[in-house]
């Protein structure tokens, strides 16, 4: 599935060990360009962001979760694959 497809279904992210809400959280699967903000969290105090073009870089894992350089791993996760 398309990264773009599952940050803008998912309510909350999960970076390394920790979950958050994001504080932004969108990119147009049509229209986005690879320098287009997509994402924002304050993750351990500090602000996380990433672009379009840092996503689609990422490296999709078995887990369905993905390893990004510099970050580590994320996953996207929506209010029902929590329950």
């Amino acid at each position: 599935m398309n990264i773009l497809r599952l940050l803008n279904r998912s309510d909350y992210i999960q970076v390394n060990n920790q979950f958050v809400v994001p504080d932004f959280l969108y990119a147009s699967e049509d229209y986005a360009d690879d320098d287009d903000v997509a994402l924002q969290a304050q993750v351990d105090g500090q602000l996380l962001e990433l672009t379009v073009g840092e996503l689609e870089e990422a490296d999709p894992l078995p887990d369905g979760g993905f390893w990004i350089d510099g970050v580590g791993y994320l996953r996207f996760l929506s209010r029902e694959s929590l329950h």
